[in-house]
């Protein structure tokens, strides 16, 4: 019998697969529509980027959320100025630790791609943000 600390281990560890099936999800999404992606999950001791895109002329800094169902609303309403904040200081700090990739791009923003699944886990929308912050 799982005592209730392995219970909520049990729990965190399914939210983080979650989570990957999202930024994988995102991550297809965004080639199909002609972004290069440069790279996954990028993290340093500031913080982690969910992905780190091409558009152009731009370089992107991506946060991705992803909701099961709408009971506790939609993954839009995770985006808040707080994780926003940390998602910017993390690209700067980036732009500063990979000056070579930095010095390709004279513009970069951060995007968001929020994903929304049915209760049976399929997909009901995906959508893309462009320079939210």
């Amino acid at each position: 019998m799982l005592d209730r600390r392995s219970s909520k281990k049990m729990a965190k560890y399914k939210n983080y697969l979650k989570g990957k099936g999202g930024e994988e999800m995102a991550r297809d999404f965004l080639a199909k529509k002609g972004y290069q992606i440069v790279e996954m999950n990028y993290e340093n001791k500031i913080g982690e980027i969910d992905l780190i895109i091409i558009d152009k002329d731009w370089l992107v800094f991506v946060e991705v959320k992803l909701k099961v169902g709408d009971k506790f609303g939609n993954p839009e309403d995770m985006i808040n100025k707080k994780k926003l904040s940390q998602i910017k200081r993390v690209a700067e700090s980036y732009l500063v630790l990979e000056k070579k990739v930095a010095k390709k791009f004279k513009k970069y923003r951060i995007d968001a791609v929020c994903i929304m699944l049915n209760e049976d886990e399929t997909l009901e929308r995906i959508t893309h943000y462009d320079n939210i912050y």
